[in-house]
């Protein structure tokens, strides 16, 4: 253990040192190239159209390759299918940016190198809403629909919360499904509250 008056002098070896005030210079600030950076992940959106027989993962390898040739910028929005890619241009509907909005503050945006985009494709079905009877041959009192289901699209982009919460609701959503899938014991794990931190 060192005593208070010990003074430990660094090694200056190849420091400059400024000649005004003998007060070592700082380094120069590294460029963006060589800062390490953890990259945000952005929801990507691939609905295909209701023809459409291509296999997912063929049309989210389209599409991962097709947002790394194009230097774009993400906030939320539509992305416009590329005329040049006959696959998407037959397969896809719509390719959208979705929500950003924990990410990007005070109107900022985000570049294509800050950005890892996780894509997500899927087809809406157009069936509508089922009725199944009761045990005594009524018509139950709710309906079901096969999701995702034409009739519910483009309302999530209606809902205006707080910044982030529907990046915890579906993260709530997807755990809720994932306990259900392994058989959690509810009363081993109490899972059903919402609010809990993830």
């Amino acid at each position: 253990m060192s005593s208070p008056m010990d003074i430990s002098v660094p090694n200056l070896e190849g420091v400059k040192i400024s000649d005004q005030n003998g007060v070592p210079l700082a380094p120069p600030p590294a460029s963006p190239s060589n800062v390490p950076h953890e990259k945000f992940h952005v929801s990507v959106e691939v609905c295909l159209k209701p023809s459409s027989t291509a296999r997912p993962d063929d049309v989210q390898k389209a599409v991962e390759q097709m947002l790394e040739k194009r230097s774009l910028s993400y906030v939320d929005g539509p992305i416009p299918v590329p005329n040049d890619d006959p696959f998407l241009m037959e397969n896809v509907h719509r390719i959208r940016i979705c929500d950003t909005d924990e990410w990007v503050k005070n109107h900022d945006i985000l570049l294509f190198w800050q950005v890892k985009p996780i894509v997500h494709v899927f087809q809406l079905s157009e069936e509508g809403p089922c009725e199944e009877l009761t045990g005594d041959g009524q018509l139950s009192s709710f309906n079901e629909w096969i999701l995702p289901a034409k009739e519910f699209d483009g309302m999530w982009e209606s809902l205006i919360y707080e910044s982030g919460l529907k990046q915890r609701l579906l993260r709530y959503a997807a755990s809720a499904l994932l306990f259900t899938e392994k058989g959690v014991d509810p009363f081993l794990v109490s899972w059903n509250r919402y609010g809990t931190s993830s």
